[in-house]
């Protein structure tokens, strides 16, 4: 991704970095990234679309190298759609097909909730409308103790360091790896490495403050309700493997929004895009194709 980077300011004075990649008549596309991640997970997703349409990629705030928001309440899923929106408008695109990975499938929902303007359509790759934990349980209190957990850890920086200092080095950063592999949020044989190893240090280049704020936002967000109230196409992506947001998930999403299409890939993890992006791009497009964009 080699288009040049730019600036805004947001409404509360935050910076926002954002490229605008390729160009052409088709719907544009905006992205919105997993959970701090950066828009690198877009690297093979954007040459591929930008060939025939503007597609334009971006990083939540305090995050790709950004500077931490003056205060952890600045961080929230509801302030990355308004991120997101502003965004869009800088880069004067029409209406865009939003496209989400994993954590940003929650920012897409909350897009389309908070400014339908700015959506002509959804692609909701590997994740889930919110309250990640209900998974496991759908009782209140276990989300609730975890996304206060991350908050009494936000609120000890040097704590917090220090829990993050293991991706620093590189026996973290292979036990991080196993990690993923274990969990089935990466495919051990199709994953690549470098895409692992890449997310681990942009995680540990984070400041702390912004992973426990993002963390805790993440686990208490909820965009269910707004599910039937998607009129625009919507494509849902799976993996039948993905162990941190089941395909039980999409499909509940899918069967929730009216017209929407669902794919899963067999076989494959949380990260099927990284590891099979010819066959997701192949569905991306289409799905475009079907609705005319």
């Amino acid at each position: 991704m080699t288009a040049a980077a730019q600036t805004l300011r947001t409404d509360d004075d935050e910076p926002l970095t954002y490229a605008i990649h390729g160009g052409g008549a088709a719907t544009p596309i905006l992205t919105a990234h997993g959970l701090v991640s950066s828009d690198q997970h877009w690297r093979a997703f954007v040459p591929h679309f930008a060939a025939r349409r503007a597609v334009v990629s971006w990083d939540y705030r305090g995050h790709g190298g950004l500077p931490a928001p003056r205060t952890p309440a600045a961080i929230s899923v509801a302030r990355f759609a308004d991120d997101g929106a502003a965004v869009w408008r800088a880069a004067a695109q029409p209406p865009a097909i939003v496209a989400g990975l994993s954590f940003g499938v929650q920012v897409a929902l909350e897009l389309w909730r908070r400014h339908p303007a700015a959506v002509r359509a959804l692609v909701l790759i590997c994740g889930t409308p919110g309250h990640p934990l209900d998974r496991l349980s759908p009782a209140p209190g276990l989300r609730d103790a975890a996304a206060r957990a991350m908050r009494w850890l936000g609120a000890r920086p040097a704590l917090a360091a220090r829990l993050l200092a293991p991706l620093r080095a590189p026996l973290g950063v292979r036990v991080a790896r196993e990690l993923a592999y274990l969990s089935g949020g990466a495919h051990r044989a199709q994953c690549p490495v470098d895409v692992l190893e890449g997310l681990f240090a942009h995680v540990a280049a984070l400041d702390p403050a912004v992973v426990t704020a993002v963390t805790a936002a993440y686990l208490e967000h909820d965009a269910a309700d707004v599910l039937a109230s998607i009129t625009v196409p919507t494509l849902i992506i799976a993996g039948d493997r993905d162990q941190l947001t089941p395909v039980a998930i999409a499909e509940r999403m899918h069967r929730t929004i009216t017209g929407s299409r669902l794919v899963v890939f067999p076989g494959h993890s949380h990260l099927v895009q990284v590891e099979r992006p010819a066959d997701v791009h192949a569905a991306i497009d289409g799905f475009l194709a079907d609705h005319g964009l």
